[in-house]
């Protein structure tokens, strides 16, 4: 039996709030935790899928146990709803309609924002009453959903925290949620269906062609921008499957060219933006191209759903928990897209450029985004940035963007710590140093563990010469 150390065991106080906004019918827990030896600091927590966070959710992120030991009073809300993950992948989720076709609006606006702003002055005024003052300086921190949540608070309620991780943020999502299910769509409406190997043949041809353009073979595909590979022409050419001969078909090199360009209407109207070459289609089952295939091997495949365009296409957008993606067609598809974006954009898009209230409030906010990502663009993160540019030149003086190379939605690849990041956004906040490279560490598309420096938004990693695994061979440029 092991023997309990120090280390173990957590001197904190577990405060939970339960309450509701009247008229609404709604009710929210906001779990706050305050350690008995406290460093001044708030944090909020953020929410991951269909979770808007909640303490079931908290405890499974690898990042809650060293928070409390760093001593943050945290806290975390569930938005009114479940917070369990069983709960958060639901795609008949029993809370959508206040009544048959019609959406409970109360709830949407808890998921989207309201429980937000709330976590903020509900969770400063728990550590003003419990230990005299107020926190010194306010901090947010979430991943995908999470980090949609960052940019809510960022564009809606910007005097909430002084700083702001939204790292791989679910950004844009009226619109990123169709760029998962396209290459589905284009599945569906051939009713073919390629073999995984297929799209894995894909993956690694794509790979094979871009790989080396930054001037180093690892793996990752550091410079997309250079990256013109179609794989259509591939179709009818042999290649070898586990050993199998065989030769690629027209659909497996069409959903691959899907993946890439993105949704686009029957007339050729771009929609939204597609995924880099280097992501992996198929993914075990995990990437914008995932096959559901038997289990004992024999069998054909089928095209899987993602959990979450599945519960907001049928839900959300058409109103009808009955509609099966499977045959829903590309009109229909896209007519889908135009209800979400004109229906939804103002509750939960999260994607107003507009950052001048949180500039002129002082805030900072630092995001990273693997460009391997199977499951939001990357290059929804890029036009983001590029419109609050647009908007704003010296945004880069309170908002910083950096890019992962090969890095997935998983944390798979060269990625920066949860307690890395937050150490970042402290240092800009309360001294004033703002990093144009953040140290990423992890293995390479080959499996070799290597350091790299993230770069800064416009810039793109580059080899210089020497040990690939080492951070001093790459340069920003």
């Amino acid at each position: 039996m092991a023997t309990a150390t120090a280390a173990d065991y957590l001197d904190f106080c577990n405060v939970t709030i339960t309450y509701t906004h009247p008229g609404w019918g709604d009710t929210v827990n906001l779990i706050t935790y305050l350690p008995a030896d406290w460093n001044g600091r708030f944090l909020a927590l953020g929410g991951g899928g269909m979770a808007a966070g909640g303490e079931m959710l908290l405890h499974l992120l690898p990042n809650y146990t060293p928070l409390l030991r760093r001593r943050f009073a945290i806290s975390t809300t569930d938005g009114g709803h479940p917070s369990d993950l069983n709960a958060a992948m639901d795609v008949n989720p029993p809370w959508v309609f206040s009544s048959p076709g019609n959406i409970d609006l109360a709830m949407l606006v808890n998921f989207a924002s309201r429980s937000l702003h709330d976590m903020a002055v509900l969770g400063k005024a728990l550590v003003r009453a419990g230990y005299g003052v107020a926190p010194e300086h306010s901090y947010f921190f979430g991943e995908s959903t999470g980090g949609q949540q960052g940019y809510m608070l960022a564009q809606r309620y910007p005097d909430d925290f002084d700083g702001i991780v939204a790292n791989m943020p679910a950004i844009n999502w009226t619109k990123f949620l169709f760029s998962i299910v396209y290459a589905k769509l284009t599945m569906d409406v051939a009713r073919q269906y390629p073999s995984p190997c297929e799209l894995d043949a894909l993956s690694a041809a794509a790979m094979e062609a871009c790989d080396e353009l930054d001037g180093v073979k690892d793996g990752i595909i550091s410079l997309p921008g250079l990256c013109t590979f179609d794989p259509r022409p591939l179709a009818g050419r042999a290649f070898d499957c586990n050993g199998v001969p065989s030769t690629f078909s027209n659909i497996s090199t069409e959903v691959a060219h899907a993946v890439y360009t993105g949704p686009r209407s029957p007339q050729g109207e771009f929609r939204w933006y597609g995924y880099g070459r280097d992501v992996a289609l198929h993914a075990n089952g995990m990437g914008p191209a995932a096959l559901e295939c038997p289990a004992t091997g024999g069998g054909s495949c089928s095209a899987a759903s993602f959990h979450m365009s599945d519960l907001w296409l049928r839900y959300f957008y058409a109103k009808d928990p009955s509609l099966s993606l499977t045959n829903i067609g590309r009109q229909r598809f896209d007519d889908l897209f135009l209800i979400a974006v004109n229906e939804y954009e103002s509750l939960i898009g999260t994607a107003d450029p507009d950052l001048s209230r949180f500039r002129r409030a002082g805030g900072k906010l630092l995001t990273w985004h693997g460009m391997a990502d199977t499951f939001l663009p990357v290059n929804g993160s890029i036009d983001y940035y590029d419109r609050v540019l647009a908007r704003d030149a010296k945004a880069q003086d309170f908002y910083r963007l950096f890019l992962a190379p090969g890095a997935d939605h998983m944390g798979t690849g060269i990625t920066v710590s949860e307690e890395a990041s937050l150490d970042y956004i402290i240092n800009w906040v309360e001294r004033g140093r703002a990093n144009e490279t953040l140290r990423a560490a992890g293995p390479t598309g080959l499996g070799v563990p290597a350091q790299r420096d993230l770069c800064m938004y416009p810039r793109v990693q580059h080899y210089k010469a020497g040990d690939p695994s080492a951070p001093s061979s790459f340069t920003c440029v």
